[in-house]
Order: structure tokens, then C-alpha cells, then sequence
């Protein structure tokens, strides 16, 4: 099916555009549409990227207008630039990284301009505490602290910035399986930070983790690409030893309840940037 949708994206520009407004109005379909701009980028060229690109999200920016959520077009563009970069450079490593500066500024563009809808994110997070707390005692949500403005911006952010890199990496996907299949599993397999860039990354991440719930919440953006970086590692052992699909299963479980899993992430990257556990193909 996603070959399909693929291929159906692939024969021209206004498929690739009707795929891409869907995901543009549907929320739920917003990851999928930026893959089809990302598949355009790679597998046409940027130029009929930027055109699926602008047109998908002139509805997006006009639902945000009248919603206050601009997080759809942020997406959108996301992807775009790291489609973009990727196209250019053949550099998976650096298509990610590029992902980060720009939901970054869209996050601190959120919280300049679009506080009042923050402050009504807030509102709602207020609701649901006093929800629980009347039907709970008290010390079922004394972890819950509430947020701040500018930790919920950053969140966002952090959020946005997952999710380009996740919808970018189905569009490469997609191209492979389109033109070149099993490619993108030895691509991936082999991502891989330089060396500087994983220590700055992760000492921004760690640095910032312990500093205060709202530093945590922006430096968490340095995090996104050694995490992605991270996965790759996993999926190289799972291969490399025959772990099979449960492996996987389990360990993206686990990373997702366990933060120490998390950190154990990070430094699993950093080392590998500087000792390479044993991956011989050539990272992009």
C-alpha cells in the first residue's frame, strides 16, 4: 500500500499536491504528507519540491490562521528544507541536522507571535489537572507540574522536530523503494554524526537537561538527530547479530518509558562517532 501511494505521488506534480494538502488539513495525515514533499525533492528535483511544498501549505497556513495552530506548516516546511539539503549534499546525517535550526525557529516564532495560543494549550492542561484531581487524591498528580509558555514552545518544537526527521527518513524510504530497493536499510544502518558534531549535540542536550526544566525543554532539540543516530546503531546490532524484529520492538519500548535508556542513547552515539562499534559500511 505505501508503495502504492508512492508511485501515485511519483506521476506528477498535482498528485504529489493532492497528497500533500490532505495531510495539510487532516492533522492525523501531516507526516505522510511531508514525505510525499520529501519524495518529490529526492525523486524529482527541489524546484518541483518547493513548488508541492509552497502550494501544501498556503491551506495549512490559512488553518492556522484561523486555529492558532501553525504546527502543520512548520512540518511541511521542516521536511522541505531537509528533503532539500539531502538532495544536495547526499548527506543523510546532515538532512537531519538541518531539520533542527528550522523548528527551532519556528518554535521561538510560536512564542513571539502565537502566545495567546499557548496560554490556551495551558488553559486545557489546567482543565485536565483539576479533571484528575477530582477524581484522584492528591499525591496521584503531584508529578504533574505545569508548564511554562516558553517550555511548551519549546516543546513543540522538540516535537516538530522529531517528526520532520521521522516523515523525512519515510520519503527517502519511499525513494529507495521506488528506484532502488533495500537501499535505504544499508543507508540507515550506517548513519552516523561526525564526530564533533555528536559531542557538541549531546553536550548541549545534557547541559541543557541540567539546567531547568525550560533549557531542557529547547536543548532537548540537540538531541533529535543523535537520537535518530541512535536508532540506526540499534537497527546495525539487531542486523549484525541477528536479533530479529522483537529485539527492536522491545528496545523502542523500553527507550520510550526508561529515560536513563535515553541518556544510555546519547553516549551509545557519542562513542560511536569517535570508535565505531564495528559499522563498516560508509555512513552518509
Amino acid at each position: 500500500m505505501m508503495r502504492d501511494l508512492a508511485e501515485f505521488i511519483m506521476r506528477g506534480r498535482w498528485q504529489a499536491l493532492a497528497v500533500a494538502v490532505i495531510g495539510s488539513v487532516l492533522v492525523i495525515a501531516a507526516p505522510v504528507s511531508a514525505a510525499a514533499i520529501a519524495l518529490v525533492t529526492l525523486g524529482r528535483s527541489v524546484r518541483d519540491g518547493a513548488w508541492v511544498a509552497l502550494w501544501s501549505m498556503l491551506p495549512a497556513l490559512l488553518l492556522g490562521w484561523v486555529s492558532g495552530d501553525y504546527g502543520t506548516g512548520l512540518l511541511l516546511l521542516s521536511v522541505f528544507v531537509g528533503a532539500a539539503v539531502l538532495a544536495q549534499t547526499y548527506s543523510l546525517s546532515l538532512a537531519l541536522l538541518a531539520v533542527v535550526p528550522v523548528s527551532a525557529l519556528g518554535g521561538v516564532a510560536l512564542l513571539a507571535f502565537n502566545s495567546a495560543f499557548l496560554d490556551a494549550l495551558l488553559t486545557v492542561f489546567d482543565t485536565w489537572i483539576e479533571a484528575l484531581e477530582s477524581g484522584a487524591d492528591e499525591t496521584a498528580v503531584i508529578g504533574l507540574l505545569r508548564p511554562s509558555v516558553p517550555q511548551v514552545a519549546g516543546l513543540m518544537a522538540v516535537g516538530n522536530s522529531l517528526l520532520a526527521c521521522l516523515s523525512l527518513l519515510l520519503g527517502r524510504y519511499w525513494q529507495a523503494a521506488l528506484y532502488k530497493p533495500g537501499a535505504f536499510g544499508d543507508e540507515f544502518r550506517a548513519l552516523r554524526l561526525p564526530s564533533l558534531w555528536a559531542a557538541g549535540l549531546v553536550l548541549v542536550t545534557v547541559a541543557g537537561a541540567l539546567g531547568g526544566r525550560e533549557l531542557a525543554a529547547w536543548t532537548a532539540l540537540a538531541g533529535i538527530p543523535v537520537t535518530i543516530c541512535g536508532f540506526a546503531l540499534l537497527h546495525h546490532v539487531a542486523r549484525d547479530r541477528q536479533l530479529g524484529f522483537g529485539f527492536l520492538a522491545v528496545s523502542y519500548m523500553l527507550w520510550a518509558f526508561v529515560d536513563l535508556l535515553k541518556v544510555g542513547v546519547l553516549v551509545a552515539v557519542l562513542l560511536d562517532a569517535f570508535f565505531d562499534f564495528g559499522r563498516r559500511a560508509k555512513a552518509s
